[in-house]
């Protein structure tokens, strides 16, 4: 069975929320970029950035200024 993609997330920015149940709590979004061999990800807190709106412009502040220093992504196709 397929996860339900979570609408808080959008491309390249995942919302991150762990069960009421865990022993720690996570709650924040997560930034990842995979472009050949490099990889960049970051975590923005909503506890740290006081606030999960807050959380939010931040992770995407960090993907603008990412995606501008990144090359871009090839599509390859298959032969």
């Amino acid at each position: 069975m397929r996860r339900r993609p979570n609408p808080d997330s959008e491309a390249n920015i995942r919302r991150i929320d762990t069960k009421a149940r865990a022993k720690k709590q996570t709650h924040g979004f997560q930034v990842h970029f995979l472009r050949g061999t490099q990889m960049v990800t970051k975590m923005f807190s909503d506890s740290i950035y006081g606030g999960k709106e807050a959380a939010r412009r931040a992770a995407r502040k960090f993907r603008r200024t990412v995606v501008r220093r990144l090359p871009q992504r090839r599509f390859v196709g298959f032969k």
